[in-house]
């Protein structure tokens, strides 16, 4: 339910449908959020929006009834999610997903810009505050871009060190908590995956360190341009009017331009923020290039681009699973180019951390690392038998020291077994003990 209330009266855990007046005076570039920052809270009541409208079916209600006591929670109760997901079928299975447990704490200790290898778990507990830390940062930085703001490299550098950092010591985890992505926060979280995507591939092209660099601040800022684009349009369901579509495709010129005028930026960002839409058989915009006309990091961009956006939930539709995605990319082979989504493949596996497979033992397991030596054969994690229909919380399975008694017989796909939210389900399956 919609209601209109002064700005004033706005209170942290509102959700925020929209702003009134001129869409410059606004805060955000964005009106639709959950507003659970303070910072954000402050923003709003500092700006000249004298009026917002709120939805109290996705947030709290100025004048709430009153709530139930909460219920204790008792030992004996099962620990598991009422949620459920079962594949459609006649015996209409249905799977239990129980509560995932929380990622490991990182010591006090722990040095971000370490690069000593880390096991997965330790690491995404360490990528997922990395995540939130830089997901406020990108804010600030969509913001500014928004307003005509100079984006200054000195403070985007540390964030980039961090990011390579944590790949480095294991190259999967910060791009898994990165899959998961609100409404709210979308933009910002892309552009870390994006970020996250090009520092992999760049290391596996081999490029030199000030490239690998390079490559992570291209895939950071290569769409600060949308923040001209308004959310109605970015959320639409529906296909684009020719007009709207138009309006997109200028963030792409409108981000160039900006950074162009900060004087800072490497040509090698300036190229990708302009061309990481183009497309190897000339079908892209905004110029149209084809083959060598398009720079490698353009064509880095285009696959790291188109792959994070596919495995992403939005309004419209839900993300595919990773090796669906890279399924996908590779039947679009006139697009891009072979040779750089080889590489990429390598980089993400080819059966990618959180994809869903069936095993010979009957069971489903979700990819939990990578084999270096042979990526048909990483590491799983099972956790639904198909002969019991239970959930389990069996041990990880290495393919490659298991010496062929279980093997992956089938990629699988979350539709197929009607589990809703896989990008959510798999980061929390991720983060459990093995």
């Amino acid at each position: 339910m919609l209601k209109r209330i002064k700005t004033d009266e706005v209170k942290l855990g509102m959700f925020l449908h929209k702003m009134e007046g001129s869409w410059f005076s606004h805060p955000f570039w964005r009106s639709k959020m959950l507003l659970d920052d303070p910072d954000r809270l402050e923003e709003l009541k500092a700006s000249k929006v004298e009026w917002v409208q709120i939805d109290t079916a996705r947030g709290i209600d100025p004048a709430p009834a009153e709530a139930p006591a909460p219920r204790s929670f008792h030992p004996a109760e099962k620990d598991v999610n009422e949620r459920l997901f079962g594949r459609t079928s006649a015996q209409g299975v249905t799977i239990m997903r129980r509560a995932p447990a929380r990622p490991s704490s990182v010591p006090p200790s722990f040095d971000p810009l370490s690069k000593e290898r880390l096991p997965l778990q330790a690491e995404m507990a360490h990528a997922n505050k990395l995540a939130r830390k830089s997901s406020r940062a990108m804010k600030k930085v969509f913001d500014d871009a928004r307003l005509g703001k100079a984006i200054k490299l000195n403070r985007l550098q540390p964030m980039i060190e961090e990011i390579s950092s944590s790949i480095q010591r294991n190259p999967h985890a910060f791009m898994a908590v990165t899959r998961l992505k609100n409404t709210s926060e979308y933009l910002y979280m892309h552009s870390l995956s994006v970020c996250a995507l090009m520092i992999s591939l760049a290391q596996q092209l081999r490029l030199g360190p000030d490239q690998v660099q390079e490559a992570g601040l291209a895939g950071l800022l290569m769409d600060v341009g949308m923040g001209h684009v308004p959310q109605e349009t970015w959320d639409k369901g529906a296909p684009l009017t020719p007009e709207e579509w138009d309006v997109v495709k200028s963030h792409t010129t409108l981000a160039h331009e900006f950074l162009t005028l900060g004087g800072e930026m490497p040509g090698t960002v300036l190229d990708v923020c302009l061309h990481h839409h183009e497309r190897m058989d000339g079908s892209g915009y905004p110029h149209g290039l084809a083959g060598d006309q398009i720079s490698l990091f353009s064509r880095m961009a285009a696959i790291c681009d188109t792959y994070d956006a596919m495995t992403s939930d939005r309004v419209h539709r839900q993300g595919q699973d990773p090796a669906g995605a890279l399924l996908n990319i590779d039947r679009a082979n006139t697009l891009y180019d072979p040779e750089v989504f080889a590489a990429f493949q390598q980089a993400v596996g080819i059966y990618p951390i959180g994809s869903l497979v069936r095993l010979r033992n009957h069971r489903l397991a979700i990819v939990v690392d990578q084999n270096r030596d042979d990526l048909t054969l990483p590491k799983v994690r099972p956790f639904y038998s198909l002969q019991t229909r239970s959930f389990e919380n069996a041990a990880d399975i290495d393919l490659s020291r298991c010496f062929g008694s279980d093997q992956i017989v089938a990629r699988e796909t979350p539709e197929a077994w009607n589990i809703a939210d896989w990008p959510t389900v798999s980061a929390k399956l991720l983060a459990q003990k093995s």
